[in-house]
């Protein structure tokens, strides 16, 4: 039961790491449409900055669930 769980946290941490990365390419898509000039790297640096936010709040709270899961030591 353990491993199947395990498996269902990996996978949907990988979907919403897919669903981010869709995001931030939507998004820099529409900057490049709206804004020129050096505003255009502002805007690209917010957006890369969020995208790594959301993805190591992703992992970590993945890591965290796997964590809870893990087997003590001393145990089978």
């Amino acid at each position: 039961m353990r491993q199947k769980l395990k498996t269902v946290i990996i996978m949907s941490m990988a979907v919403f790491i897919f669903i981010i990365a869709i995001y931030t390419f939507r998004r820099v898509t529409h900057a490049f449409e709206q804004i020129q000039g050096i505003e255009l790297v502002w805007k690209c640096f917010a957006i890369w900055i969020r995208s790594i936010i959301l993805t190591q709040t992703v992992l970590v709270m993945g890591g965290l669930f796997l964590f809870m899961l893990r087997n003590p030591k001393g145990t089978v």
